[in-house]
């Protein structure tokens, strides 16, 4: 699998910085529409077997920026996430990669789990969540 970045909720100005900082890792990155929150992220990333939904999202809510990393072994995955800290962007907050757990669910889905799972960790610094929270938060 290539490496791909599905970017949600970026500026096009830090969309611009996070594809630079992307091609330090050799991977491309897609900004996925508003209107496609709904769509799996298995088939935003490309995978084969994972279909599109024909609703369109048309709603306010989850206007975090999240990055969503696919094909990224461990070591690129820190190169990523240490080029991006000395970048301009410095943070990204909400970040999740593709597992077999997580692959047909909806952007808004994978946000919304994404953001209660970074919030819990920032109030609880680092205790662990109950098992269902569990998404492979990066």
């Amino acid at each position: 699998m290539l490496r791909s970045i599905l970017a949600y909720n970026f500026t096009p100005e830090r969309l611009q910085m996070l594809k630079m900082v992307a091609l330090l890792c050799k991977a491309q990155v897609k900004a996925v529409a508003r209107e496609d929150m709904l769509q799996p992220v298995g088939y935003l990333a490309g995978i084969k077997g994972i279909a599109p939904v024909e609703e369109k999202y048309t709603g306010d809510e989850a206007t975090e920026e999240m990055i969503f990393l696919c094909g990224f072994d461990r070591p690129t995955l820190d190169k990523l996430l240490v080029a991006i800290r000395k970048s301009k962007l410095q943070r990204i907050e909400l970040k999740a990669m593709l597992t077999q757990h997580n692959a047909t669910w909806s952007g808004l889905e994978l946000l919304k789990e994404i953001a209660e799972e970074h919030e819990y960790m920032t109030k609880n610094k680092g205790v662990p969540m109950p098992d269902e929270h569990s998404s492979k938060n990066v």
